[in-house]
């Protein structure tokens, strides 16, 4: 594709002896081919502008760049906004894919994966091929592949879209981080819908408040155009702020308040959720193996995306039931001593919180006099101001609180713990315990008949980070060891 035909859009060109043909796009040095286009994109580990004579010494024809330099072997092109002009391009090459597929994107502090993944469940059991970008894995025709980032860089959106295209796919489901709408990883996509189910303080190491967290989810809806649908949670504050400048037609899901896709009658044992949604007049009985309140705002927000997209009640009620779940969310393990060990990716205050009081009313439906262990960490060189409060949480609701490492990546996992701890107070239903696996063993011993041990933190991660360095550490695998040694 010409040099001047990827640039449409970005107020950039080159001159007509520099318009030459480009065969492919990259924004990372280690990946550049002969023929490429390179974005020399600043990182937060590293800056593309270092790599610049690595790439054109590989062959590469273009070089988009924020820097002033003179260079020999390759077009160079000066932008202001090289993320930005990334996006436009990638959309270029690849022939405006999120135009010709039905883009949904799911934003929010938790409750990204779920809903996204239940979208495409219910979407491919009523007959649409469907793709998926997100926290677990990206799906985008013939192959699965594990993500790396919930939201990818715009060069490998567009073209994991186009993919979906080519495979016949007619629907995108998509997580949209906070992250990547204020990277310009998802700038100029068509979002047919757009989901918000919530927001608690997370990231605040990377956006410093809850304001401008705020305002980079409020991004995606400000983006959406007068022919789209925003889906939002009105039993949540911001959802005001985030649907002020929206274009879209606007839709609300709710379990405390009225609206048009209501939640009622809400009840969660040990088999799962059972509730109802009332929409349009009627109402539709729900039963899901899903168990927790924050599921059933999910599923909410999953029914309106589906209903909107024109899918009938009935088979939208049907691929709920027949819905397993997603994998390290609130997955539950029978242990020998029949105590149940729940596997669960809650890594923010919230959504712990969610995850213990759902644990706890399982108990409360159970009728037991059984007791909730919980067992949880606080990731490394993230987010500090949620570790004390997640404490707090923890010894709050539970019987038992056991403090123990997560991915303690470059930080020193007991100045972790002594952050957890510092939310406490004069509680002293915990115990310390660094080593994950000793933790979990731990939580197993304590445990009888009837009690739950609530696993958090790590969820459908199969590594654990020290130091910079991945060693294998899967919560369910350790469970699964245990419970076989103990069979």
């Amino acid at each position: 594709m010409k040099l001047n035909d990827l640039l449409e859009g970005t107020g950039l060109k080159a001159d007509l002896e520099n318009n030459i043909e480009i065969s492919g796009l990259e924004y990372d040095s280690r990946k550049v081919k002969k023929g490429d286009l390179f974005f020399a994109i600043k990182g937060d580990m590293s800056d593309g502008n270092n790599y610049i004579d690595q790439v054109i010494s590989k062959g590469v024809k273009a070089i988009i760049s924020d820097t002033h330099r003179s260079i020999k072997g390759a077009v160079f092109i000066k932008s202001e906004d090289v993320r930005k002009a990334m996006a436009i391009v990638s959309s270029n090459f690849y022939g405006k894919p999120s135009e010709r597929i039905i883009l949904i994107g799911v934003t929010g502090t938790n409750g990204k994966t779920t809903t996204t993944y239940l979208i495409k469940h219910i979407l491919e059991n009523s007959g649409y091929k469907t793709g998926l970008i997100g926290t677990i894995d990206y799906s985008s025709g013939s192959e699965v592949v594990r993500s790396n980032l919930t939201t990818p860089e715009s060069v490998d959106i567009n073209r994991m879209l186009s993919s979906m295209i080519d495979s016949g796919m007619k629907y995108c489901a998509m997580e949209v981080s906070s992250i990547a709408l204020v990277k310009d990883r998802v700038y100029g996509l068509n979002f047919k819908v757009a989901v918000f189910s919530n927001l608690t303080s997370e990231h605040l190491d990377f956006h410093k408040d809850m304001k401008n967290y705020l305002e980079a989810k409020k991004m995606l809806f400000d983006s959406l155009s007068v022919s789209s649908t925003a889906i939002l949670n009105y039993d949540d504050e911001y959802r005001k702020r985030i649907a002020l400048d929206t274009k879209a037609t606007k839709v609300y899901y709710s379990i405390d308040s009225g609206s048009f896709y209501k939640g009622y009658n809400v009840s969660s044992s040990l088999e799962g959720l059972k509730f109802t949604i009332l929409c349009s007049d009627k109402d539709v009985r729900i039963k899901s193996s899903m168990n927790g309140r924050f599921n059933v705002y999910n599923i909410l927000a999953s029914f309106a995306t589906a209903d909107i997209l024109g899918i009938k009640a009935s088979k939208i009620k049907k691929s709920i039931e027949n819905f397993e779940g997603v994998p390290g969310r609130f997955n539950k393990i029978e242990l020998p001593n029949k105590a149940i060990a729940i596997v669960d990716y809650s890594h923010t205050s919230d959504s712990l919180k969610n995850a213990v009081l759902s644990a706890k009313d399982i108990l409360e439906a159970e009728n037991t006099s059984g007791k909730l262990i919980t067992i949880f960490g606080c990731g490394g060189n993230k987010d500090k101001t949620k570790r004390p409060v997640m404490g707090n949480i923890a010894v709050t609701y539970s019987d038992i609180a056991i403090i123990t490492s997560d991915n303690p990546r470059y930080e020193d996992p007991f100045e972790i713990i002594d952050e957890v701890i510092g939310g406490v107070g004069d509680h002293k239903n915990y115990e310390v315990i660094e080593n994950r696996e000793a933790a979990i063993s731990r939580g197993i011993e304590l445990s009888k008949k009837g009690d739950i041990i609530l696993i958090c933190g790590k969820g459908h991660e199969t590594y654990q980070e020290v130091k910079g360095v991945r060693t294998e550490f899967d919560d369910k695998k350790i469970v699964l060891k245990h419970k076989e040694l103990a069979a």
